[in-house]
């Protein structure tokens, strides 16, 4: 029998092994773009990840910009705050310190005026027409006023005195008691001038005080009425201090001698 048969068995095969092969191109057609597509992403994913870096990067060096700006500027800030503060302690120092020396001067202007009144004081002179009392020798007889009227007491000094108190002493008892209330006899300790008298007439007790440069006067009246010397008498000499107290630290004092004829 002829074998028609065989070429038809033959086609199919053929057919099989054609699909085969085109299954396994279109294979790895497919891993050929599996492997092209993963490279793709990696390459994305690369390309994704250096963009973050950059944008990163950027965006810590903008923030590191911003902080040195607002740094400097706070510094800027800063210094402009001291200064000003430096500008306002100078200010109030200089304001203080002209308050402090305005008031120091005034407080040294008031030391020294008072200083300047402390050191002033009053002088005060006794004097008569003949000039000063000191050493002068008067004479007298029994029943006779002192001659030594009138009596100049002068400030000499640059205070005013203030009120004056007197007192008489002498070596023999004058008798001035006996005329009136004018002069009273107080106690002595002194054994060359053991009589002693304080004057409470209202000659003295009228002045409150004897100005720089004036001069008060006692004419008379009853400052020193007439004297009845009694007692020893040496030689017919009396000697005599008058005293003047007034504000110092010593009184006017004048020595004189009184010569009994």
């Amino acid at each position: 029998m002829p074998n028609h048969d065989k070429p038809k068995s033959l086609e199919p095969a053929s057919s099989s092994q054609n699909q085969i092969d085109e299954l396994r191109r279109a294979e790895k057609s497919v891993e050929h773009r599996l492997a092209a597509l993963e490279d793709s992403v990696k390459e994305m994913r690369k390309s994704n990840l250096e963009g973050h870096k950059w944008f990163t990067t950027v965006m810590f060096t903008l923030v590191a910009l911003l902080l040195t700006v607002v740094g400097i500027m706070s510094k800027s800030d800063v210094r402009e705050a001291i200064r000003d503060m430096k500008s306002d302690m100078r200010d109030v120092s200089a304001d203080m310190q002209n308050k402090v020396e305005k008031a120091t001067g005034e407080m040294e202007k008031n030391f020294q005026n008072m200083a300047g009144e402390s050191i002033k004081k009053p002088l005060l002179t006794i004097a008569t027409r003949a000039g000063f009392l000191d050493g002068q020798v008067f004479d007298i007889s029994q029943d006779k006023r002192f001659p030594i009227l009138p009596l100049f007491l002068k400030n000499e000094g640059d205070k005013k005195t203030g009120g004056l108190s007197i007192r008489l002493a002498a070596s023999c008892d004058l008798g001035l008691q006996n005329n009136g209330w004018t002069w009273q006899q107080v106690e002595s300790n002194q054994k060359d001038l053991s009589f002693w008298y304080y004057y409470r007439g209202e000659a003295a007790g009228e002045v409150i005080g004897v100005a720089p440069k004036e001069t008060l006067t006692f004419t008379g009246g009853q400052m020193l009425p007439n004297i009845f010397p009694a007692g020893l008498i040496t030689n017919g000499i009396i000697d005599c201090k008058l005293q003047i107290f007034y504000e110092a630290e010593k009184p006017a004092e004048a020595k004189f001698q009184l010569k009994l004829r």
